[in-house]
């Protein structure tokens, strides 16, 4: 059976790669860069129905959306866990007119964007309230809790979320009333896609099927024939041991390159028409105290004046904020976040929690990256469609299916489309479905966080300190005996339990599991490492002598030459300051 290649190794790539590989079908996933480098690592990192998709009575993806967020939590708990938003409401009566313009279909008309001019103002409760109805009818949860209306002043009832009616920091005074509800969070989408592509490895490996992750490759199609190139654009300095040149005849090409969806059609030779017009997000990520205090452990989802939609977010023991929704043209891989998106995103908090006194100085990490929403002719960000579709094409008689839209909630939805669709042109049965398919370290008895004593014990058996746990637990939940075996012989209250395993400098995180990640989880180069396989992206500081530490671990895998240590550490230093603002620390 000639195998299915599928460019771009993000979150819907690595979903389609999982479904095809569970079937029995051979998988080539190949990405110009590493895998979850695109959009996957820089977005609002949620896993919600998409409220504000109501507005434009798009109930299906609403639906559909709200489905795959318990089915996530279900099967991925170490990854996606629940989170309680709270929208602070100023008036009572704002929006309607304008929710009735959006809800109409008139918005993405001409005389619709004419009628919206008459009503504009930031939404009132009713509107709020009459959203958040429908969202709980639509989803139907069985696990989590309903929408919640409260007054926000000194006299809230008991009923009030601590988190935000009795902290000494709360939400401006300006604000009436505070409507929480439930929706879901992902903290770390890179090492989701990661779960994804190691239960496709596994799956392929059961049934003798063919199984290739090749990131940082390209592909070069030849101008007669089905043939396609993979050639490795990995150079000496990062990736010595990356294999050289093959070719491959697929029986279907599977476009999942998001944002840089029409650039891959075109370096194929497929100068059609433009299926893509991306928009790009910013997100800062603060560690500022009297933030995360205000904040709690619930999110805020907050109207700016222009009518943006901000979330406030607590994610990785700091607080992530977005998003900005401009139109992007250029190559996603140059989008950064910029000094007046930063600026809009800070005073945006201010108006929310004017006394955290949040400044750009407090920024400790930003990111930018490009949605690969569809090209359609809606001047407004908010009203271009966020549903997914699958666009047809051929090359020399391949099929290739283009992937326009999608999110990180329907991920699974989406790949489940689009194998039904390769099992139906290629003439296949589609034997397995992943409607009740946990991904691996999800156990039986796995959640997001550990109670102390779960923290105990699993240090105890795997000679960790409890830290150790803490931070790891996170990245690949209950599968910690793969790096770190069980040793079984220690227990909880033994006084000299031997931690095996130093960490790396500055963090909790095992040097151990630094190395097990370079052999087992398709890493490169020395930014895989910080950005997407150990996630000290978020850390409040990197320090030089960590990025020494893990370069040297690549030298020892091949990944890297000796010789080239000091200056791979500085192009990612450069790299870190560019794309995150985030400066290496040096002692």
């Amino acid at each position: 059976m000639k195998p299915v290649l599928i460019l771009g190794a993000g979150i819907n790539g690595a979903a389609v790669a999982r479904d095809l590989a569970i079937n029995g079908i051979p998988v080539c996933i190949v990405d110009t860069g590493d895998v979850a480098g695109g959009a996957t690592s820089r977005s609002s990192r949620l896993i919600h129905g998409g409220l504000r998709y109501l507005e434009y009575r798009d109930t299906a993806l609403v639906r559909e959306s709200l489905v795959e967020r318990e089915r996530l939590l279900k099967l991925a708990p170490q990854f996606v866990k629940p989170l309680r938003l709270t929208i602070p409401v100023e008036h009572r009566f704002g929006g309607l007119w304008a929710g009735f313009v959006r809800f109409s279909g008139l918005a993405r008309t001409s005389i619709g964007k004419h009628l919206l001019k008459f009503g504009r103002g930031p939404r009132g409760l009713l509107a709020i309230k009459a959203g958040l109805t429908m969202y709980d009818r639509l989803a139907r949860s069985d696990s989590l809790p309903p929408h919640e209306i409260h007054r926000a002043n000194n006299d809230a009832s008991p009923s009030t979320p601590t988190t935000i009616a009795d902290n000494k920091t709360k939400p401006c005074d300006r604000f009436r009333w505070l409507c929480s509800y439930s929706d879901a969070q992902i903290e770390f989408p890179e090492r989701f896609v990661l779960a994804m592509l190691e239960d496709a490895r596994r799956a392929a490996a059961a049934s003798g099927t063919m199984f290739e992750v090749l990131p940082y490759h390209k592909t070069v199609a030849s101008e007669s024939s089905a043939d396609i190139s993979i050639i490795s654009t990995a150079n000496a300095q990062s990736a010595s041991n990356i294999s050289s040149a093959r070719t491959i005849s697929p029986s279907v090409i599977v476009n999942a390159t998001g944002a840089w969806g029409d650039r891959t059609l075109e370096s194929l030779g497929l100068c059609e028409k433009p299926l893509f017009a991306g928009t790009k997000g910013s997100h800062l990520f603060t560690t500022h105290q009297p933030l995360i205090d205000a904040l709690g452990n619930d999110g805020i989802y907050a109207e700016a004046d222009d009518g943006r939609l901000v979330f406030i977010l607590p994610c990785a023991g700091g607080v992530l904020i977005g998003t900005t929704d401009e139109p992007f043209a250029d190559d996603p891989g140059n989008a950064v976040t910029t000094p007046d998106e930063i600026q809009y995103l800070v005073r945006m908090v201010a108006e929310v929690f004017p006394n955290t006194d949040l400044t750009a100085d407090h920024v400790s990490m930003h990111h930018a990256g490009v949605r690969p929403l569809p090209k359609c002719d809606s001047k407004s960000a908010a009203a271009i469609p966020r549903r997914h579709s699958i666009e047809q094409t051929t090359l020399h008689g391949i099929p290739i299916l283009t992937l326009v839209g999608g999110k990180l909630t329907t991920c699974r939805s989406l790949a489940e489309e689009v194998c039904h669709r390769i099992c139906s042109t290629q003439h296949l049965t589609r034997r397995q479905q992943t409607t009740d398919r946990p991904l691996p370290g999800s156990g039986d008895t796995c959640t997001h966080s550990l109670s102390a004593q779960d923290l105990a014990r699993l240090a105890a058996q795997h000679h960790l300190h409890v830290d150790q746990v803490a931070t790891v637990w996170p990245l690949i939940g209950d599968r910690l005996y793969e790096p770190f075996p069980h040793r079984g012989t220690a227990t909880s209250t033994s006084p000299d339990i031997r931690v095996q395993n130093d960490s790396l400098c500055g963090t909790h995180i095992p040097k151990s599991f630094a190395k097990w990640s370079i052999t087992h989880e398709w890493c490169t180069t020395l930014e895989d490492l910080v950005e997407r396989r150990l996630m000290l992206i978020f850390h409040p500081t990197i320090q030089h002598t960590t990025l020494q530490e893990l370069a040297e671990e690549l030298v020892n895998a091949g990944r890297l030459q000796e010789s080239q240590i000091d200056s791979e550490i500085d192009r990612v230093s450069q790299r870190l300051q560019t794309f995150y603002g985030k400066t290496v620390i040096r002692h």
